[in-house]
């Protein structure tokens, strides 16, 4: 029965989860994996509840929870991540602080350039179709794009470019498979002493970028925010900042070629990106789910959940839970209200959010025009091999005779 309702590391429940969630929210919405040993929330009002709850429901074993796999996470070789990993009242201090230098001002700052890396990746992969070499929208366009602009963001310099392209490599969830541990370790430390030493140039020569503006912080208040905070913050607004970006990125390019009639209507009108962005948030979103260790004793919807169980909070099975969304199988564009919880709730809802969203419009404001020109391969490519993320780490393009 339990591999029937949740075969996690089944290859078909990879390609295509939806109906197994959808019977999970039918048959089991709060369902115990015995093959797993954690909880598995589908429903849209439980995974919002249980989100706003930090009190009950605390963050503080990681993303995945200690799930392991054969392809170890990012998360196993980088170590504790701030915010993310902290609860209240932690949580609330570093929230506070890194909100003082991460603004809505600093984000808004970057628009221009980041539609100028677009243009440049954009110009690339025409220039590599004229060519006739082979194309791959993840790494031309979807993986490039977010890091050349967190690269920016916090104020990376430009030779230390094709380091980060290797701790993107990596580090990246399911990507890290082709590398052996040892190169994961090593791209680990050396993204540590490589932010260290960026950290300590910014002290000296400050800028006005983001590590200058947290330096900034640090020295003023250094009982507020300790180095190894200020480090793992670096590093976390480096792999959630990568990751998640680039999964929406293809997921939507997908679901584009798939439904070529959405395509057509956005390039015709362009104000509708934001729209779809939303929408796309919602239906194909880059988080499946993240875990949450349940901090004593709760009885909720006569299930007994126990001191350290782990739950799996599933975002994007309440994404399409019928219960809140009308007709949430179909893509619908101009859907309103769009309450998804692809960006989280509560205190943890992602504090990049605003950027994320900035980097997808600018994105599919260039795709747009360029895709109708290009077919995508996914029966080629490769997604993401696992389950608490969703997208694509190869995904084939050839030019339309």
């Amino acid at each position: 029965m339990a591999t029937q309702l949740f075969p996690m590391l089944d290859p078909n429940y990879i390609d295509n989860p939806e109906p197994y969630w959808q019977q999970l929210r039918e048959e089991a919405p709060l369902y115990w994996s015995e093959e797993f040993n954690f909880w598995v929330v589908t429903r849209y009002e439980d995974v919002d509840n249980f989100a706003k709850r930090p009190e009950d429901f605390s963050s503080s074993s990681g993303p995945g929870g200690g799930l392991r796999m054969d392809d170890a996470s990012a998360e196993d070789v980088v170590g504790f991540l701030p915010m993310i990993q902290n609860d209240p009242p932690e949580h609330t201090r570093l929230r506070s602080i890194f909100a003082r230098s991460f603004t809505s001002r600093r984000i808004t700052q970057l628009e221009s350039e980041i539609s100028g890396i677009a243009d440049q990746l954009i110009s690339d992969l025409q220039n590599k179709s004229s060519e006739g070499r082979e194309l791959d929208l993840y790494k031309d366009f979807a993986s490039p794009l977010p890091v050349a602009v967190i690269a920016k963001l916090l104020g990376i310099p430009l030779e230390y470019y094709e380091r980060l392209k290797f701790w993107n490599e990596a580090l990246g969830v399911g990507v890290g498979g082709s590398y052996t541990e040892k190169q994961r370790f090593n791209a680990t430390t050396e993204m540590n002493d490589t932010l260290s030493e960026i950290i300590e140039e910014k002290r000296l020569n400050p800028a006005g970028d983001l590590i200058s503006s947290l330096v900034k912080l640090a020295d003023e208040d250094g009982e507020q925010l300790k180095p190894n905070e200020l480090l793992g913050f670096c590093k976390l607004l480096w792999i959630a900042g990568n990751e998640t970006t680039t999964n929406l990125i293809t997921n939507a390019a997908v679901v584009l070629q798939e439904q070529p009639e959405i395509l057509e209507k956005l390039k015709n009108n362009k104000a509708l990106i934001p729209q779809f962005v939303e929408e796309a948030l919602r239906y194909v979103g880059p988080v499946n789910g993240l875990f949450r260790r349940v901090t004593r004793d709760i009885e909720y919807k006569g299930k007994k959940l126990r001191e350290n169980d782990n739950v799996w909070i599933m975002f994007a099975s309440a994404n399409r839970d019928e219960r809140h969304f009308e007709s949430p199988e179909s893509f619908i564009i101009e859907r309103s209200p769009n309450d998804h919880l692809s960006l989280g709730k509560g205190v943890h809802f992602c504090m990049g959010a605003a950027l994320a969203r900035l980097e997808a419009q600018i994105a599919f404001e260039h795709l747009v025009d360029v895709l109708p020109g290009f077919e995508l391969k996914p029966e080629e490519g490769l997604r993401i091999p696992v389950p608490v993320l969703r997208g694509w780490i190869k995904l084939p393009m050839i030019r339309k005779v």
